[in-house]
């Protein structure tokens, strides 16, 4: 599902890939798991390798998400909005579906309003019943969705990208055995050894049976409880039915088409016309758990058009309201610093994100060239 749900900056804030650090010698403790509930004794290394070779498992289930990252309040954050907005604060509860990487759907549901995003095929929706809005967009032929940029929101997609910042700068270990969603688990927890790195524990619950993650817990360095986690409360492993995603925009919904916007390319407006998306891609400085991503047209993106420009300002200001002045080799900038994420922005647009230390984020913009 992380097809679905994967943004265009998110991805680019855990570089590098798993599969090549299991047998490279990362700093992995041998030490096995307790009996608590029993299970077969693990290694990390073990367990780190299921991982790495899981099939894809169908399945469906109920996903709790809570951030507390320590942000300021953000407009456009109601409980069922589908939004990164949203997703960065407060508590969450979703209902999850996943057959293959081509039939997806996740469903938040509030009180008073849901929010979908349905894959089906090269087709993708999404859907608010609190304005009744629907976007539809077709995926040219091995397309992904990379717009509407949202967080991790299931715990595959999230381990996923923890997995992949592996380097020999991380210690791996197994901390004993769970339950989680009523099934037995395996604590591995990844620890990141790099003082500048704000993150100090990711704890991975790995399904005993499947090797599927259902819980990832985020935890800052100096911090005994998570800033991010999001775990299934409840899971099956049947294929859910085909008709789980198919989607027909509900009765008076205002409905947008379009192509899928990509990097370099043109899309195709709801009207029919194209206009150019032609944004410069993030680059990545550094490696592993230190990264910082440099995003040269943060400005833009932030501003947004049409009728999200109005709500991504509002979000923009808010955001600048927790921020302070810096000044160093890169010039002046506005910088904020939350429990596992810094954001540097600077006049010229170009934000630079990390979940590191003001000093390194810092030291990475004063490096980037102009």
């Amino acid at each position: 599902m992380s097809e679905v749900l994967r943004s265009r900056t998110a991805r680019w804030l855990v570089p590098g890939a798993a599969v090549v650090v299991i047998t490279a010698g990362v700093g992995i403790n041998a030490a096995v798991a307790s009996a608590d509930p029993a299970l077969p004794a693990r290694t990390a290394t073990d367990l780190l390798v299921s991982l790495a070779h899981a099939p894809g498992q169908p399945f469906s289930g109920t996903v709790a998400e809570n951030a507390d990252l320590g942000i300021p309040a953000l407009p456009g954050t109601a409980s069922t909005s589908l939004s990164w907005q949203s997703l960065i604060s407060g508590s969450h509860t979703a209902r999850v579906w996943y057959a293959s990487p081509s039939q997806v759907r996740v469903s938040l549901v509030g009180d008073l309003a849901e929010s979908d995003v349905v894959r089906s095929g090269s087709d993708v929706w999404v859907w608010s019943s609190r304005d009744n809005t629907v976007s539809h967009t077709v995926l040219p032929a091995g397309g992904t969705v990379t717009s509407d940029a949202t967080p991790p929101m299931d715990p595959a997609t999230a381990a996923a990208r923890a997995l992949a910042a592996i380097d020999p700068s991380t210690a791996v270990t197994v901390d004993g055995t769970s339950r989680v969603a009523g099934r037995p688990v395996y604590e591995l927890v990844l620890t990141p050894r790099a003082s500048s790195s704000l993150i100090g524990q990711i704890r991975l619950a790995v399904d005993s049976e499947t090797s599927v993650p259902l819980r990832v817990q985020v935890i800052a360095r100096g911090a005994t409880e998570p800033a991010f986690e999001t775990a299934f409360t409840s899971i099956s492993f049947e294929t859910p039915a085909t008709s789980v995603f198919a989607f027909s925009p509900p009765p008076g919904a205002q409905v947008s088409e379009s192509t899928l916007p990509t990097v370099g390319t043109q899309a195709r407006s709801g009207s029919g016309t194209t206009s150019a998306t032609t944004h410069p891609e993030p680059t990545v400085i550094g490696t592993g758990w230190t990264s910082v991503v440099e995003i040269p047209d943060a400005a833009t993106l932030a501003n947004g058009s049409g009728s999200a420009q109005g709500s991504s300002s509002a979000t923009t200001a808010a955001l600048m309201k927790a921020t302070t002045t810096v000044t160093g080799s890169f010039g002046t900038g506005q910088l904020m610093q939350t429990a596992l994420v810094s954001v540097l922005l600077l006049p010229d647009g170009r934000m630079f994100v990390g979940a590191v230390t003001p000093d390194l984020l810092e030291q990475a913009a004063a490096s980037a060239p102009r």
